[in-house]
């Protein structure tokens, strides 16, 4: 078994490896949902999958999950059971906050 550390910090490369060109995240319809979308990426993961955003973008489709482009993503509230609202002020859905902080980390064009 891998301790949750190393789960977190290579979990937290995910978005970074590619879509250079264009930025945003992937955001669920519901934190439930979110919280899915995180399990199912931290499995595949733990599971040996190699990732890029073809990969994560068939996890979300299959959660019901969409990417949402953009360079002003932001939380909004309080959140819900750990999960953030996230939104460009037009467009919200939700995410956790480990890939929260991989969007906001994530090198600048």
């Amino acid at each position: 078994m891998r301790h949750p550390i190393i789960i977190c910090c290579a979990t937290l490369a995910l978005p970074l490896a590619g879509r250079a060109a264009e930025s945003g995240m992937f955001l669920c319809p519901s934190p439930v949902i979110a919280n899915d979308y995180w399990t199912d990426l931290t499995t595949a993961l733990n599971l040996g999958f190699k990732f890029t955003w073809q990969t994560m973008g068939t996890i979300a489709r299959k959660d019901g999950c969409s990417f949402v482009a953009g360079d002003d993503l932001r939380p909004i509230g309080s959140g819900w059971a750990g999960m953030l609202d996230i939104t460009d002020g037009h467009i919200h859905g939700w995410a956790v906050p480990q890939l929260y902080v991989s969007y906001v980390n994530r090198p600048k064009n």
